[in-house]
C-alpha cells in the first residue's frame, strides 16, 4: 500500500528537550464536532477510524482533540493529506471535471446519482483491492456517505495513492436520531447502495469479509469503547454499538452480495 503523507505547516521550531534534532510543528487537519445533523459524529469518526486502521485500510488518520480554552469540548481532527505535487481526483468536488462516456459507458446497476461516473469506474479499475476493501468496510459500519468522500490518483503514470475520509455518517451517526441509527445498524438491509456497487471484484470483497469476520472481540472493544463518554455518547452506548457491529458480521456476506456484486 502506498504511504499516505500528511500536510505539515510551513514553520517548525527546534524542540529544546530533544536530543535527536526533533522540531515542534503543526499538521493541517479538518476539525469536526457533533451537531444537530450528526449528534454522535465525533464518536463515530473516532471508532470507525480506529477500526479502519486496525484493518489496514487506506483512510486518512484522525485523532480526538480538545482546545486549550474549552477542554470540555471533544472534537475529531482528520489529518489533511499532503497533495502538493500529486494529481488527485477530488470526489469531494461537485464541480470536478472528467471526460464522461455518457450512458454508453455506464455499468448496469452502478451508482450514478452522485455523478463522477467515469471517475468511479476508473478508480475501481486503478485500485481494485482498495476500493473493494473500502466498500465492504462501509457496508459493515453502516456508511452510505462514501460518494464525495474519496480522493485518488487516477493517472497510470502517477505515484498511485487512494484514501477515504469522513466516516462521520456511520455507526451511531448514520442518521440524526440515535434510536433510528441503532435500528438501521441492526438491519440486514442497510445500507442499500454504495458508490462502488457493481464495480468491485467479488474475490477482493470476499477477502475483506474474511478479514472483518476474523477481528477478535478484544480488538473491537479496544477500537470502539472508551473509559468515558465521547461527547453525548455514553459508555453503555459505545458497548451497545460494538455488540451490534459484532452481530452485523453474520449477514455481511449477504449484504455485500446484494449491494456490491
Amino acid at each position: 500500500m502506498p504511504i499516505l503523507t500528511y500536510e505539515l505547516g510551513t514553520r517548525t521550531t527546534p524542540n529544546d528537550r530533544s536530543t535527536t534534532g526533533a522540531r515542534d510543528g503543526y499538521v493541517a487537519a479538518i476539525i469536526k464536532q457533533d451537531s444537530d445533523l450528526r449528534p454522535a459524529q465525533v464518536y463515530s469518526e473516532l471508532a470507525a477510524n480506529r477500526l479502519a486502521q486496525f484493518l489496514g485500510l487506506p483512510v486518512a488518520v484522525g485523532v480526538a482533540v480538545q482546545s486549550r480554552r474549552t477542554t470540555d469540548s471533544l472534537r475529531f481532527a482528520s489529518l489533511k493529506a499532503a497533495e502538493s505535487g500529486l494529481d488527485y481526483y477530488d470526489f469531494t468536488d461537485h464541480d470536478a471535471s472528467f471526460d464522461d462516456d455518457g450512458d454508453d459507458g455506464i455499468v448496469p446497476g452502478m451508482h450514478v446519482e452522485s455523478g463522477h461516473v467515469s471517475a468511479l469506474q476508473r478508480v475501481c479499475q486503478r485500485f481494485p483491492l482498495e476500493t473493494a476493501q473500502i466498500a465492504v468496510f462501509d457496508l459493515w459500519i453502516g456508511n452510505d456517505d462514501r460518494p464525495g468522500n474519496l480522493k485518488a490518483e487516477l493517472s497510470e503514470d502517477s505515484f498511485g495513492a487512494i484514501f477515504a475520509m469522513d466516516q462521520g455518517a456511520s455507526l451511531l451517526s448514520c442518521t440524526d436520531r440515535r434510536p433510528l441509527a441503532l435500528e438501521l445498524l441492526r438491519s440486514a438491509d442497510f445500507p442499500r447502495f454504495h458508490a462502488f456497487q457493481k464495480l468491485v471484484a467479488s474475490l477482493y470483497c470476499g477477502e475483506m469479509i474474511e478479514r472483518i469476520t476474523a477481528i477478535p472481540d478484544w480488538a473491537m472493544y479496544a477500537a470502539m469503547t472508551f473509559d468515558d463518554n465521547v461527547g453525548s455518547v455514553t459508555i453503555a452506548e459505545q458497548y451497545e454499538v460494538c455488540e451490534i457491529l459484532k452481530d452485523r458480521r453474520r449477514f455481511l456476506r449477504e449484504l455485500v452480495e446484494r449491494v456490491l456484486l
